[in-house]
């Protein structure tokens, strides 16, 4: 019975470093609840526009679409993930990402979509889909993915980096 319990003990510690390693906000809205059934029943993450999880909502950027494709393929090597296509003309990337845990490759969608403007301003959706190869579970790291992807995005556009 000891046995059994340790066994349990190693597994629950296990699934919670991987959560925390992979930065999933447990305590965000919609609430522990609803993260935990989605991050350890799925093994996917996309952003949609009303997305029940805030950090997984489309989010828009203030610049053209070639501006925000250029800054998503350094951005994505940045994080240090390889392209595996893109297409220039489309907006549209496929790129693996490692994860933090046992380093199993993901794969990373990301397709650009310019946004109807009103008075010259240009905006632009980044639609990001991250699905692991392996598993039906996760523990967060798709949502990690989506998550690094916008941050390192957001970092080279504040800073100016355009290639």
């Amino acid at each position: 019975m000891k046995i059994v319990i340790a066994i349990i003990v190693i597994a629950v510690l296990i699934v919670v470093a991987t959560l925390f390693k992979n930065h999933a906000p447990l305590f965000d809205p919609p609430g522990l609840k609803q993260r935990l059934a989605v991050y350890l029943t799925t093994n996917t993450a996309k952003t949609s526009d009303d997305h029940p999880f805030p950090e997984l909502r489309t989010p828009i950027f203030n610049v053209g679409p070639d501006e925000l494709y250029i800054a998503v393929k350094d951005a994505a090597t940045d994080l240090g993930w390889s392209i595996m296509d893109s297409d220039d003309v489309e907006w549209r990337l496929d790129l693996a990402a490692k994860s933090h845990f046992l380093l199993f490759v993901d794969d990373v969608k990301v397709e650009i979509e310019p946004q109807v403007c009103k008075e010259g301003e240009t905006k632009t959706a980044l639609h990001i889909h991250s699905h692991s190869r392996i598993g039906n579970a996760d523990f967060a790291a798709n949502a990690d993915h989506v998550q690094q992807l916008v941050r390192a995005v957001n970092k080279r556009l504040e800073l100016g980096f355009l290639h």
